[in-house]
């Protein structure tokens, strides 16, 4: 059995800040609906027995087609969301390398641990997805759908990387990372990344 991590589809620019969120909470695009119902395929034979999205509406948009396909109402849980970037969503690169030199050398470098400014840690991310994951039965299938870096670092988490080292994954909208836990060894393995469907 898998544990199947879905980055949300496409979504639409502009500004959708809305109270309780943090961070802007963009819809999906057209293309990211359509997107969202080529996943209903892909799991048409298969038994689920969860399905987690974050807080943010373009994860519960982009399962919505399958959850009503499976009748399962997805579980929202905030340790979905995307790391928090803190303060610097709306900045420009240029301002963000004049205010914050530290984390602009050490985000670059990618050789040492850092801290989103006034946001978290990849080691914070880390811990909350994972206590999240392992949560999970390993021997039924659950969906959890939610955002690129937050899949990069569960997948650093899985390989015995440190978070900081995430850039090494790219990750599609709409893409399906599967997870399956070898009972034998005892761990997790990723047999297959940003897969598109």
């Amino acid at each position: 059995m898998s544990i199947y991590v879905i980055r949300h589809a496409e979504k639409q620019t502009g500004d959708f800040h809305h109270n309780g969120l943090k961070f802007n909470d963009q819809p999906i695009t057209e293309t990211g609906m359509q997107s969202s119902r080529s996943l209903v395929s892909f799991f048409a034979s298969m038994e689920i027995a969860s399905i987690h999205v974050s807080e943010y509406a373009r994860t519960r948009q982009t399962i919505d087609f399958v959850a009503q396909a499976k009748s399962i109402v997805p579980k929202i849980d905030g340790r979905l969301n995307e790391i928090d970037v803190g303060c610097i969503e709306d900045m420009t690169d240029a301002e963000i390398q004049d205010q914050f030199p530290d984390f602009w050398n050490a985000y670059h470098s990618r050789d040492r641990a850092f801290r989103m400014p006034d946001g978290e840690t990849g080691e914070e991310a880390e811990k909350r997805i994972r206590a999240l994951f392992d949560s999970l039965d390993p021997n039924t299938n659950h969906i959890l759908c939610t955002h690129e870096g937050l899949i990069r670092i569960l997948l650093c988490s899985l390989l015995g990387l440190p978070p900081h080292r995430r850039h090494l994954f790219s990750i599609d909208y709409a893409s399906i990372t599967v997870c399956t836990f070898l009972p034998a060894f005892n761990c997790w393995s990723v047999p297959k990344v940003n897969m598109v469907v």
